[in-house]
C-alpha cells in the first residue's frame, strides 16, 4: 500500500532519482533515530529498573546482551504502515513520512529480523538455568511415561495359563523403560548412544529405499506398491530424523 502511494510521491519529486536525492538524508536519520532511541530506552529503562528493584539478571545472560537483543528486535510494520497512511492528503510533510516509514519498514524488517538470528548467537545468549531445568524435566516425564507404558503392556499380556500374549510388545517396553532410565541417570551417555543408533536406523531405511527403486526399475514392483513403500519409508525416516 505504500508502494502504491510512494508512485505519487515519486512523481511530485522529479522522478526517483532525483526523490532519492531529495529524501536520502532525511530517511537515513529517521532509521538512524528510531534504532537508536529504541536501544538508549531501553538500556535507560532497564539500568533503572534494575537499581530500583535491586535485581540481577539471571541463568547466565547478560543485562547488556539482552538489552542489544531487544533493541535490535525492533521490527517495525503494521503500525507504522497504518500510522502513515492514515494522515491527509493535505497533511504536510506527508510525502517525507511516507517514504520514511517505508524504509523504516523495509530497513527493520529486511536487515534487523535477518540478523537477530545470527546476533543472539554471537553474543552468546543463553538462559542455562531454564536449559537444565528442561531437561530434567524431560527425562523424569520420559521415565514416568515409559513405567507406565511397561506396566499397561505387562497387564495385557498374560494370559490364564502364565504364557506370554504379546511378547515382542514385552520386549520392547520393557527396553524402553531400561532406556528412559539410563537417560535420567545419564544424559550425555545416552545421547551418543542415540546418536549411533537412529544413524544405523536411517542408514538401514535408505538401504530399503535404494532395494524398492532397484526392484521398480527391474519392473518386479507394480507403481501402487512402489508409492505404498516409500510413503511407509518416508514416515519411518521421519520418525527416525526427529527422534534422532
Amino acid at each position: 500500500m505504500i508502494g502504491l502511494s510512494l508512485r505519487g510521491v515519486l512523481d511530485r519529486l522529479g522522478g526517483v532519482q532525483q526523490g532519492m536525492l531529495t529524501l536520502a538524508l532525511p530517511v537515513l536519520a529517521v532509521i538512524a533515530t528510531v534504532i537508536v532511541a529504541r536501544f538508549a530506552w531501553l538500556l535507560l529503562a532497564g539500568s533503572t529498573g534494575r537499581f530500583a528493584r535491586g535485581m540481577r539478571p539471571t541463568g547466565g545472560v547478560s543485562s547488556l546482551s539482552a538489552t542489544v537483543i531487544m533493541s535490535w528486535a525492533g521490527m517495525r510494520g503494521v503500525v507504522t504502515l497504518t500510522g502513515a497512511l492514515s494522515l491527509p492528503t493535505d497533511f504536510p510533510g506527508r510525502d517525507v513520512i511516507l517514504v520514511s516509514a517505508f524504509a523504516v519498514i523495509i530497513v527493520t524488517v529486511l536487515i534487523q529480523g535477518t540478523t537477530l538470528g545470527p546476533l543472539i548467537s554471537l553474543l552468546g545468549v543463553v538462559n542455562l538455568e531454564e536449559r537444565h531445568s528442561v531437561q530434567e524435566n524431560e527425562a523424569l516425564a520420559w521415565k514416568r511415561v515409559a513405567n507406565v507404558q511397561y506396566e499397561a503392556i505387562k497387564a495385557l499380556s498374560h494370559n490364564a495359563d502364565g504364557t506370554e500374549r504379546h511378547p515382542r510388545l514385552l520386549e520392547q517396553y520393557f527396553h524402553r523403560a531400561q532406556v528412559a532410565e539410563h537417560y535420567e541417570k545419564d544424559r550425555e551417555i545416552h545421547h551418543l548412544i542415540k546418536l549411533e543408533h537412529f544413524d544405523t536406523v536411517l542408514a538401514a531405511i535408505a538401504a530399503g529405499r535404494a532395494e524398492i527403486l532397484k526392484m521398480h526399475k527391474a519392473g518386479e514392483i507394480h507403481d501402487e506398491v512402489l508409492r505404498q513403500l516409500e510413503r511407509e519409508l518416508d514416515l519411518q525416516e521421519m520418525a527416525a530424523e526427529n527422534r534422532r
